[in-house]
Parts: structure tokens; sequence; C-alpha cells
């Protein structure tokens, strides 16, 4: 009887925590989400946004490495607005129609998600895309760091 209460106990004081935990977790998103930001809705809208150089973000609702990198790349995008950063969920375009170029000026054969591009004045140098084209969530991640250690190289 001892035991099942302290079983019982145990459960309900492991609950508590974990459901305080979430609700902190929660809060400290801010309740961030893509739309709060700069979107592109079609693979031409990539190259040509403005002048000078930004990022875009290629990702996909359900991409498990995209959902991971979430709160984290919005946070960065969030607090790091020197960096112009445009979304782009490729799993909402349903026109394909400019994929074949986009592919072919990043040097890709297939779309892949989660993506962080750099552009420079309205270009891609596929020349050296291990510069310009990041790939998956490790590498994203590290772009990430760079960026915010003002390390990388290549941005003006």
């Amino acid at each position: 009887m001892l035991l099942k209460k302290s079983i019982i106990s145990f459960l309900l004081i492991f609950t508590m925590f974990s459901i305080i935990g979430c609700s902190q977790e929660t809060t400290t998103t801010a309740g961030l989400d893509y739309s709060d930001f700069d979107y592109i809705s079609d693979y031409s809208e990539v190259f040509n946004r403005r002048e000078g150089d930004y990022l875009v973000y290629v990702y996909q609702d359900t991409c498990a490495a995209c959902i991971r990198l979430k709160t984290d790349f919005l946070n960065f995008a969030n607090t790091y607005e020197d960096y112009q950063i445009y979304f782009y969920n490729v799993g909402k375009n349903s026109d394909t129609t400019n994929q074949a170029e986009y592919l072919s000026i990043i040097g890709q054969t297939q779309v892949s998600t989660p993506v962080l591009l750099v552009i420079k004045n309205k270009s891609f140098d596929n020349t050296n895309v291990s510069r310009y084209y990041f790939a998956g969530e490790v590498k994203i991640r590290a772009m990430m760091t760079d960026l915010e250690k003002e390390s990388y190289p290549y941005w003006d």
C-alpha cells in the first residue's frame, strides 16, 4: 500500500514537472512562426528579391530536420535582423514551373530540405557551392553559428 502511494505520488510530481517544463518551453519561443517573416511563394522569387545579400531558408512542414530546426532558426532570424532572410516552403508550392531552373542555378538535381542559400546581389555562385549552399540541419546550425559570431567570410 505504501509502495503504491509512493508510485502515485512520484507519477503526479513527474507529470507536474513535465507540464511546467513544456509550458515554459512554449513561452520562450514567443510564438514565432514562419508567417512572421518575409516569404517567398515561388521558385522564380528565390534570386530576385532585392539588391545586396540575403538568405533564403528552404523548408517543408513535413520535413523532420526542418521541424527540429524551426524554433532555433526562427529565433535566429528574429534576433539577427541585419541578415535579410526569406522563407520558402517548397511543400506548399504546387507550381513547379521554375523548379528546373532553380535546381540548375544551385547545381542540384533534386529539391532537398532544409537548405539555407546565400544570395549575393541577386545571384548564386554555383562554382563555390560549399560557400553558399548549406543543406541539412548540421550544416545550417554551423552556418547560423558563423553568422552569429560574424565569422562567415563571404558576407559583406
